[in-house]
C-alpha cells in the first residue's frame, strides 16, 4: 500500500507539464504541436530557439525527480525501494502526464535529478556513453537512445566500487544496479519514436 501511495505522489509530481506551461507562456504554442511534439527541455529549446528556456525545463524537470525522491528518502529513512519508486513514478509522470492526455517528454531529466538523492553513477556512465555515442552518430537523440541501452549494461559490468564510490544512499551495488536498470527500461519506452525512425531506416 506505501508503494502504490508513493508510485502516486511521485506520478502526479513528474505530470506537471513545466515544458508546456513555459513553451505557451512564452510564445502562445502548444509544444506538443511543435518540433518533436515531446514535452520537454530539448523540443522546447527547439521551439522556442532559447537556450535559456531549455535550460530552465531541464533544471526544473530534473527538480521535480529530485524533490520526490529526497522526500521519499526522508519520510521513510533506510526504504530504498520506497524511494525508488516514487522516482520511477515521477519519470512515468513526466513521460505520460494525466494533465496533457499521457503526451509528455522523455524522461531523461527527471531520472537525472532523482538519482541525485540516490546516486548517480547511472548518470555519469549515461552522460559519458552519450558523448562517445553522439561523436560518433552526430545525432542528439539517436545518441539519447544508445545511452539508454547501453547504460545499463555498463552498470552490471563496472566494479561495485565505483558504484560504491558515487552512492548517496547506503544500499548496495547490486540493488543499484537493478534501478538502472528498470529506469532505462521506463526510459527506452519513451524513446519508443526513435526506434521505430531507426528500424525503418535499417530495414
Amino acid at each position: 500500500m506505501v508503494i502504490i501511495l508513493f508510485l502516486l505522489i511521485g506520478y502526479l509530481a513528474g505530470s506537471i507539464p513545466t515544458a508546456y506551461l513555459i513553451v505557451r507562456w512564452k510564445t502562445g504554442l502548444d509544444i506538443r504541436q511543435q518540433g518533436s511534439r515531446k514535452v520537454g527541455a530539448y523540443n522546447a529549446f527547439d521551439v522556442t530557439q532559447s537556450k535559456k528556456t531549455g535550460i530552465l525545463v531541464g533544471i526544473l524537470d530534473g527538480a521535480k525527480g529530485f524533490a520526490v525522491a529526497f522526500a521519499a528518502g526522508q519520510i521513510i529513512e533506510g526504504s530504498f525501494w520506497i524511494q525508488s519508486t516514487a522516482l520511477c513514478g515521477t519519470i512515468l509522470g513526466h513521460n505520460y502526464p494525466i494533465w496533457l492526455r499521457f503526451h509528455g517528454g522523455k524522461g531523461l531529466a527527471a531520472a537525472a535529478g532523482g538519482l541525485f538523492a540516490v546516486g548517480v553513477s547511472y548518470t555519469i556512465v549515461w552522460c559519458i556513453t552519450w558523448f562517445i555515442s553522439f561523436k560518433i552518430v552526430k545525432d542528439i537523440l539517436n545518441a539519447n537512445l544508445i545511452a539508454v541501452i547501453l547504460t545499463p549494461v555498463i552498470m552490471f559490468i563496472i566494479p561495485s566500487s565505483w558504484i560504491d564510490l558515487f552512492m548517496i544512499c547506503e544500499i548496495s551495488a547490486t540493488e543499484y544496479r537493478y534501478l538502472s536498470s528498470i529506469i532505462s527500461g521506463i526510459l527506452l519506452l519513451s524513446h519508443w519514436d526513435t526506434m521505430k525512425v531507426l528500424f525503418i531506416r535499417w530495414t
